[in-house]
């Protein structure tokens, strides 16, 4: 399991956006387990892009889970302060605008949305719901969202898997309407960054896999189309349900209210 001419290297990318769940050590378990058999270097990279839901005391969650599972890593942030003052996403909007920029001077196809995220709901609309790709409107703040356009029938190879990029995403959101970079651009411009070779996810982000794999070829991160895709099974409640942070919160206050 080798991506060719690199030294390997993986990377725990947790999002400060709540408190960690038992998918989220499965994932760091799983991804520091791949990195002592491959002997490769491993990254800690904490998504906190989306500067609205960031909290400190979820970054300083990360760090004492990690600490709880005996997991080191050599790049990254050594604890929260150290986070805050030299690793946060927050501070690199402009970073991510530039390379939005040169995609789409590379031939990335975009157009702006202005569809809520109510007229998105249900399986029939996947991408924009409303006609925006034929509009003509402008990216504006507040008001818009620019999404990539993605042709029926794409679809993307992650290893011996074919992903139906079409059908499992749709035109996906690149930059939100209120304006700061969507996690599918953050997430490939922070992966070539790091020289990425190997990456971990649970089985529910296979699409989000596929789409990065798909942005790869204008933003310059040929080692993520590249990379080597590992997708584990997910951890589920009593219901069957996949765990997250939002159910995670709600089962939190069922107790509470108990």
């Amino acid at each position: 399991m080798s991506s060719p001419g690199r030294a390997p290297l993986t990377r725990l990318a947790p999002t400060p956006s709540g408190f960690l769940h038992e998918g989220n050590r499965l994932n760091f378990r799983a991804t520091a387990d791949l990195a002592a058999s491959l002997g490769a270097t491993l990254a800690l990279r904490i998504d906190d892009a989306d500067a609205t839901r960031y909290r400190r005391e979820y970054a300083e969650d990360i760090f004492v889970t990690l600490r709880e599972m005996a997991i080191s890593w050599t790049v990254g942030p050594r604890d929260v302060d150290d986070f805050e003052r030299h690793w946060t996403q927050r501070t690199k909007t402009e970073y991510y605008r530039d390379a939005l920029r040169q995609a789409i001077a590379s031939g990335l196809p975009v157009y702006a949305c202005a569809c809520s995220r109510a007229q998105q709901s249900g399986p029939a609309s996947k991408g924009c719901a409303g006609g925006c790709r034929t509009r003509s409107l402008a990216l504006e703040p507040g008001r818009t969202a620019l999404r990539v356009t993605i042709d029926a029938g794409t679809q993307v190879m992650l290893g011996d898997e074919v992903v139906p990029l079409a059908e499992a995403m749709g035109d996906f959101v690149i930059w939100r309407r209120d304006d700061l970079p969507a996690y599918q651009l953050v997430s490939v411009v922070e992966d070539r960054d790091l020289g990425v070779t190997h990456i971990v996810r649970g089985r529910d982000l296979l699409p989000s896999s596929a789409a990065q794999v798909h942005l790869a070829r204008w933003t310059d991160a040929q080692n993520v189309a590249d990379a080597v895709y590992v997708h584990h099974g997910l951890v589920t409640d009593a219901s069957g349900a996949k765990l997250s942070k939002s159910t995670l919160a709600r089962a939190t206050r069922r107790e509470g209210d108990r």
